[in-house]
């Protein structure tokens, strides 16, 4: 019977554990229960005095608020029952002067700090005298202010008295409330002559409130029932409800009940700072005072109760620990003496010894598992021996190896394979063959055809793009698998990198048909040039002698025609024999911007845009700067009459990242004095037209092939061979309908050395 003693999904994994848990429980937990319910009452306790407090105060505040607009109206209501102010209505009508009530307002004015302005208005909505606080100056008759448009005047005009909202001025400081209250007719009681009005100062009331002062950090607010504030002490919250934003929704919540005019309290997250409010509504208007504080402020004693709780508790933990380590060490430190050796010997340590003091069960145990280690090493050397010798040849082989099993999967790839696939050795790791490189699917293929034919099979040439988008062509010979017994296990494929030798096979050929037509383009050059000159002349000389217009146009048809041939001969003298490179250090980008300007008429008449895609910093190119222009012209011509109804021409300029790849293509066609040896970057033209036929691809640098009835074919000609004079090479990629990509790969400039300084560009 098995005993799983150290079991991971235990409770308890250890008997270290289980004697700690035992102390824990019985030591530990009820003393962290009482100290918690301790602090939870001493807190609630302090709540509550605190929230009764200022409660009210609030309570107190809001009081204050109310018995001053009470006042305000037994004023008003005063006021407005004098009967100078009652008959200054009827004097206003007669066009009679109002000395007598403007004087009676201003003495009540000079009484009374807390109105802004106030107003005697007839029933029309007209002031008939306005009594500022600043400037004791009346406006009547033509001057007069019209106020029938403001709806507290409409509301006052049905109602006895009435206390308006909150009204904006320029600022909060000059915002005020309106209490409104009709005047009667001095012998008629209950006819309504006009309106008597307060402008009611913000600062008047809200004093009751900025003047409170609650601990070092506490403050006090008041809301209307909108959601405004009326104040706050922050100035840039007043009159506006954004407070909000900076709250969580406990604040929502206690908002929402000031609104509807309910007494509370509660605590809220303001700005990442816990807080205490308490409310309590007004009664004259829907408004709420509230006092809030920082919870730590008044919390302060209960934190420091709770600290020295959480400390005492620590060093209960720390002592009771502490004695449960000296109380079980002499049963655990074998147990672990052993786990640690076996931990040891399962990770590969065979030379691992266990050593137990003790004189009990434990030191027989550790000596059978010394042995059983001693035993596994000697096995173990004679399998790393054998694995080591396999994986040696494996990895050192020239040619790729890749092996497959019975069903056609992965098993192994060397370092060679990786190489000429692009593979990374983490997708047989991981087990993640979905996205195998697409190069590799052929020769499995081919290893899933040698199992099925069990038949191998020799020398197959297969080529495929890697991920430079380079072609690459490979030798497979594949063979079957057999183990010890001779029994088929999978399938093994030895694979030959041959690109090299193709490249050179397509380069001599290229080189040699370019050779020969050169010569035989020279030759027909010179033998026609001669002849064209003196047709040229003679048809100069014949077109000055003719009078008829119709002759006219005629000679001018053979002179263009003349021309025309005169500028293929000339092109083939370029291609036969290029005018001698001059190399030097070249900004390519401006020499891109330079062609570009020269070509932008046709560009901006095909509707064409145009994409440049610069690394950061692109270092000088080494090469003929004349000679780089005309191969650009050349390129941008062909992308451009690609796209005659209009496209995308993306240019980009980077460093070549694998330099090495470079080399077997570009051999030094002259002494780098000046250029930074195995240094490359590459220029990219990428346009969206036409494309070229995929049987095309191949005699696009022969002279006069061309697709343009208007070209002669000999611009990709003359670009290549002007590339290959400045130690340059030029790939091009193409799909008829999906545009073509040409990549030139150009060498860099030493700017270390001392050369000459770069010449300005014509054009």
């Amino acid at each position: 019977m098995k005993h799983n003693f150290l079991s991971p999904n235990s409770l308890f994994s250890s008997i270290r554990s289980k004697f700690i848990a035992i102390f824990v429980i019985l030591g530990v937990i009820p003393l962290i229960v009482v100290g918690f319910f301790a602090y939870k009452s001493a807190s609630n306790a302090l709540l509550l005095q605190t929230g009764e407090q200022l409660g009210n105060l609030a309570d107190k505040t809001a009081q204050q608020i109310d018995t001053f607009f009470e006042v305000v109206e037994k004023d008003i209501d005063l006021l407005s029952n004098f009967p100078f102010i009652q008959l200054s209505f009827l004097q206003y009508e007669f066009g009679q002067r109002l000395d007598t009530a403007r004087r009676l307002v201003e003495e009540y004015g000079e009484k009374n700090q807390y109105y802004k302005r106030i107003h005697l208005i007839n029933l029309q909505g007209k002031s008939i005298l306005t009594v500022t606080r600043n400037d004791k100056q009346q406006t009547i008759n033509k001057n007069s202010k019209l106020f029938n448009t403001f709806d507290w005047f409409n509301v006052a005009l049905e109602k006895d008295i009435f206390l308006s909202d909150i009204i904006m001025d320029d600022s909060f400081a000059d915002s005020f409330l309106i209490l409104a209250k009709k005047v009667y007719d001095f012998e008629d009681k209950t006819k309504p002559v006009g309106i008597l009005a307060f402008e009611i100062k913000l600062s008047s009331f809200t004093l009751f409130v900025s003047s409170l002062k609650i601990g070092t950090q506490g403050y006090s607010f008041l809301l209307n029932d909108k959601g405004y504030l009326i104040y706050h002490p922050d100035q840039s919250l007043n009159l506006k409800n954004t407070f909000l934003k900076d709250g969580d929704a406990k604040l929502a919540i206690l908002i929402k009940k000031m609104q509807s005019g309910e007494r509370g309290f509660g605590d809220y997250l303001f700005k990442e700072e816990i807080k205490y409010m308490v409310f309590t509504p007004c009664r004259v208007k829907n408004w709420s005072v509230g006092i809030t504080l920082q919870r730590s402020e008044f919390m302060a004693d209960i934190i420091k109760l709770r600290q020295s709780m959480v400390t005492f508790s620590t060093m209960i933990i720390i002592l009771i620990i502490f004695v449960s380590f000296l109380f079980i060490k002499s049963l655990t430190q074998p147990i672990n003496q052993l786990i640690t050796g076996a931990r040891a010997i399962g990770a590969g340590d065979l030379d691992q010894t266990i050593r137990v003091e003790s004189s009990d069960e434990f030191q027989g145990l550790g000596r059978e598992f010394n042995n059983m280690a001693a035993r596994l090493k000697t096995s173990m050397q004679e399998i790393v021996e054998l694995k080591t010798f396999n994986d040696d040849i494996f990895r050192s082989v020239s040619s790729g190896i890749i092996t497959v099993n019975r069903k056609g999967d992965l098993t192994s790839i060397n370092r060679s394979a990786q190489k000429i696939f692009s593979f990374p050795k983490d997708l047989i790791d991981n087990n993640t063959l979905e996205n195998i490189p697409p190069g590799i699917k052929n020769p499995l293929a081919l290893l899933m055809l040698t199992l099925e034919k069990k038949a191998r099979t020799q020398h197959q040439v297969i080529d495929f793009l890697n991920q430079q988008g380079d072609p690459v062509f490979i030798e497979i010979n594949t063979s079957l698998l057999n183990d010890s017994e001779g029994k088929i296990i999978g399938a093994i494929a030895d694979i030959r990198d041959i690109t090299l030798r193709k490249r050179m096979e397509e380069l001599m050929v290229r080189v040699d048909k370019l050779a020969s037509l050169g010569e035989l383009s020279a030759g027909i050059a010179h033998e026609i040039r001669n002849p064209l000159a003196g047709m040229k002349t003679s048809i100069q000389v014949l077109a000055k002698k003719l009078t008829e217009p119709s002759q006219h146009l005629l000679t001018e048809g053979v002179l263009s025609e003349i021309n025309r041939l005169n500028k293929i001969v000339t092109d083939l003298l370029k291609f036969s024999g290029p005018s001698p490179t001059f190399p030097g250090p070249v900004d390519l980008k401006n020499v891109l911007k330079k062609t570009l300007n020269l070509l932008m008429g046709k560009i901006e008449k095909y509707n064409i845009k145009i994409i440049q895609k610069y690394d950061r910093s692109i270092p000088s190119a080494f090469l003929d700067r004349e000679q780089i222009q005309q191969v650009f012209l050349n390129l941008l011509l062909n992308a451009v009459n690609a796209m005659s109804k209009g496209g995308t021409l993306t240019i980009s300029i980077k460093m070549v990242l694998d330099q090495d790849r470079i080399k077997e293509k570009i051999t030094q066609s002259f002494d780098p004095v000046f250029s930074l040896e195995n240094e490359y970057m590459a220029v990219s033209f990428k346009d969206t037209g036409s494309g070229i036929k995929e049987e095309n691809l191949s005699r696009i640098f022969n002279p006069f092939f061309t697709t343009d009835p208007n070209g002669t074919g000999l611009g990709l000609s003359i670009a290549h061979k002007l590339l290959e004079k400045n130690n340059s090479y030029i790939f091009i990629d193409s799909k008829e309908g999906k545009g073509c990509n040409v990549t030139l790969i150009i060498p860099v400039a030493d700017e270390s050395k001392d050369s000459l300084p770069e010449t300005p560009l014509e054009g």
